[in-house]
């Protein structure tokens, strides 16, 4: 008996749109000799289709999608033959009813195909800095609306030359319905202008003279896929001492930029791991170990044992590295072995996008600017990532252990990335919750700011908006937001905030509703909590879980300033269970920028009557001057001036000023930082510290550790103290895990918080919680630090209100 035709009209969702989702189906419906259409809409891609193999098509659907698309969601409807003669991609359809959704694809970097292309002299494209095709260029920093088609781009303003056009409508073609296609006869063009002048240089000259200025220590301001960066030459120390001085004022590293594996290799250890991840499409920032003897300035990456290192991504990074200066004959190797690569910045500011804002904000940085007339609409800075060595560690007894499984629909990154930074190249992505759910705004912390918008059974994470501090910022996020609301068509019924009265996040937040008049509910979430909520939201955990919160500082429900936090939490709420012991901050802020002020406070608090014997032993009298440390005692004394902080971070400054690694911070986590490079590995020992019982909390004070510390300065290297003093946080948090997990019969275990991206501490402890069989959660698809707080705000909230049969 023969197969009878039938018909089905099948709804795709996921990111299946500027990916070559369309020419895939057409070519496979073609090869199944299948009739219909398909079509984009705003809620996925629509394939109307009939025919004998129908059933083959849809087995083959998930097996054959291009390899940019995630599918998220496949629904498939039957229906009577219709009777197609033919099968043809039809014009996209917006249908808004229903606020339906489809889900954006982040900016994906140059394929192999056109990088071929762009180096090839009898291609027509050759040395063309945008060429791009449907598996490559970008996507979400030039998206204004969906569908993802061209009239909805910032590449409206450019009409496809006869040559792009056949390709663009040829489904056969590689660039059919490659949005921002286009060439040198009709697309952008690149200009390169110096410092003062009005009008500059084009096309091939352009670059020339960007090559040019860069190779003789130059500073050049380079637009490129989501904002611009600042570049010269990494291997001419006076430039980076330059750029240092006109543009960090601080002692931040800088990202660099490498032409390939090879050249990053003279200067790093670079594991497999970590070389997949930078050759990805999506080219993230990789933190990778320097040599001992890396060549690279210290003024590159000061004070730390990492570079961020990425690779090329866009066409015109490749031609500032290989474009010829006298011939069309490509050079024989590269212009450069490596380019600093920073946002282009103000201090605190959001990334430059715009050209004119780039010629006046960065005018007293850069010597020269190479710029384009492609409009970037959503800026999106780079993506810093962490790779981490093993999942989360090895048992002792030498058995790999990995994470729990969860059921999850849509495809995660490596388990073993570890974010410093989620932007280009990741954002939009969404995280996958378990189920449908009310849609929520989490308007995250203030530094290293995110939101988060709950949409049906996701939660999408924006780009790193960056430190809220500034009205530059404050616009960027309210952009960004109206953009994703718009996109994904979301009409969040509550909103959610930080408990910190001062964070700009917070008063956005509550002011929101009688600003806008549109009956949202507003919520406030504890900071820790929020990072244990992030946890929760990625791993789909709605149990209890013993949370542990390790940061710089966070408001607490007792009006004091939290940070080393261990909780019993739940979607509901959470149980503080215990901290570690309060010391004042001297100033309050300003501890947090002079570490070793917090170091004076811990000294007092833990030396009491011989707090002045420890002060000297430690060089501080010396250093500082004992009038200077009396004045410190006297404010650290007021509480007026110097509120009460349990902040891991705090802890970690303080240890850093006592043993002299760093004293002061000139960016945010500095002087942690400093420390963790500083400490030797293959140290056992630990300093001894005291759990004091509480009600219902118990304290966990380092007192002895800070005396243990001062008894052995200048007795044994910092690098051995550096060791012991990791090793004494991580035995404390096992202790304190442990003693829950005993107490409250809980074996699931979130670490999130800052503190975390420390490696050596939690390398220690994922290990020493597993091997107590426990089971350990980490973020993962999402940074530890305060990036994490809006997405931990967003799902607690929408999980309640779920409860309470909100939808």
């Amino acid at each position: 008996m023969g197969s009878m035709a039938t018909r089905a009209l099948i709804l795709v969702k996921g990111i299946v749109q500027g990916v070559g989702f369309r020419p895939c189906i057409f070519n496979l419906a073609g090869s199944l000799a299948l009739k219909g259409y398909v079509t984009n809409t705003s809620e996925g891609v629509l394939i109307d289709i009939e025919g004998l193999r129908l059933p083959e098509f849809i087995e083959r659907i998930r097996s054959e999608a291009p390899p940019l698309s995630q599918i998220t969601d496949l629904s498939i409807t039957y229906f009577p033959l219709h009777g197609y003669t033919g099968f043809s991609i039809r014009q996209s359809l917006d249908c808004a009813q229903g606020m339906p959704f489809t889900l954006v694809s982040p900016d994906i970097s140059l394929c192999d195909d056109c990088l071929h292309e762009l180096f090839d002299p009898t291609d027509r494209r050759f040395l063309y800095p945008f060429i791009n095709c449907t598996n490559c260029g970008p996507r979400y920093s030039i998206t204004r609306l969906v569908p993802y088609d061209r009239p909805n781009t910032t590449m409206v303003d450019f009409t496809m030359c006869s040559s792009c056009r056949k390709e663009y409508e040829d489904p056969t073609d590689r660039r059919f319905h490659a949005q921002p296609n286009a060439c040198a006869a009709c697309g952008p063009h690149v200009e390169f202008r110096v410092r003062s002048s009005e009008s500059g240089l084009k096309g091939g000259e352009a670059i020339q003279n960007t090559i040019r200025m860069l190779s003789e220590g130059g500073i050049v301001a380079v637009k490129g896929l989501g904002g611009f960066h600042i570049a010269c030459d990494a291997l001419n120390g006076r430039a980076v001492e330059r750029l240092r001085e006109r543009k960090r004022k601080s002692n931040k590293p800088f990202a660099v930029m490498a032409p390939d594996i090879a050249n990053i290799e003279k200067f790093c250890s670079v594991s497999k791991a970590e070389r997949e991840t930078m050759m990805s499409n999506r080219r993230p920032i990789v933190l990778v170990r320097k040599r001992d003897n890396c060549l690279l300035p210290h003024a590159v990456s000061p004070g730390n044992r990492d570079i961020g290192f990425m690779l090329p991504y866009t066409p015109l990074h490749y031609l500032l590295f290989h474009h010829p200066l006298d011939t069309k004959t490509a050079p024989a190797g590269p212009h450069f072995n490596a380019l600093i690569m920073t946002s282009g910045n103000l201090s605190e500011e959001p990334i430059v996008h715009d050209n004119d804002d780039a010629l006046s904000k960065l005018a007293d940085i850069a010597d020269g600017f190479l710029l384009h007339n492609r409009d970037i609409f959503m800026r999106v800075d780079d993506s810093v990532i962490r790779v981490e060595s093993r999942q989360l560690g090895f048992r002792s007894d030498g058995e790999k252990y990995r994470l729990p499984k969860t059921d999850r629909e849509f495809p995660e990154p490596s388990s073993e990335l570890s974010f410093i930074r989620r932007s280009r190249g990741y954002a939009p992505d969404p995280i996958m919750l378990c189920d449908e759910g009310p849609e929520v705004l989490g308007c995250g912390a203030d530094l290293k700011n995110t939101f988060t918008l709950t949409k049906g059974k996701f939660a999408i994470l924006s780009q790193h908006i960056g430190d809220m501090e500034n009205y530059e910022t404050l616009k960027f996020y309210e952009a960004t937001l109206e953009n994703l609301k718009a996109v994904y068509r979301a009409q969040p019924k509550a909103i959610v905030h930080d408990l910190h009265p001062g964070y700009l996040s917070t008063k956005w937040a509550k002011e929101y509703e009688p600003r806008t008049g549109e009956g949202i509910m507003t919520f406030g979430i504890q900071h820790h909590y929020a990072h244990i909520g992030a946890v929760m939201a990625e791993h789909g955990l709605n149990r209890e879980v013993i949370g542990i919160a390790f940061d710089g500082t966070g408001y607490g429900t007792d009006g004091h300033l939290w940070g080393g936090e261990f909780f019993v939490a739940d979607i509901d709420g959470f149980r503080r269970a215990g901290h570690l012991s309060y010391i004042p901050l001297p100033g309050g802020e300003a501890a947090i920028r002079e570490p070793w002020k917090t170091a004076v406070s811990s000294m007092i608090n833990a030396g009491g009557d011989d707090a002045w014997s420890l002060l000297a032993a430690t060089g501080f009298i010396e250093k500082y001057g004992k009038k200077n440390l009396e004045q410190i005692k006297i404010i650290a004394c007021s509480s007026e001036l110097s509120p009460l902080s349990s902040g891991a971070g705090r802890l970690f400054d303080a240890v850093s000023a006592m043993i002299g690694v760093c004293d002061i911070n000139t960016f945010e986590g500095e002087a942690a930082m400093a420390l963790e490079s500083s400490a030797q590995e293959g140290i056992p020992d630990v300093y001894p510290i005291e759990l004091k019982p509480g009600n219902d909390c118990t304290i966990v004070d380092f007192s002895p550790a800070i005396l243990a510390i001062a008894r052995e300065l200048g007795q044994i290297p910092k690098e051995i103290i550096a060791a012991k003093f990791h090793n004494t946080v991580a035995r404390a948090i096992l202790t304190m895990t442990t003693q829950m997990a005993g107490q409250y019969g809980i074996c699931d275990i979130a670490l999130s918080g800052g503190t975390f991206q420390n490696r050596y501490l939690m390398n220690m402890v994922t290990t020493g919680l597993s091997d107590l069989g426990l089971n350990v959660f980490v973020n993962r698809k999402v940074p530890c630090n305060d990036a994490c707080i809006s997405l931990g705000q967003a799902y607690l909230i929408r999980e309640r209100l779920k409860r309470e049969g909100v939808r």
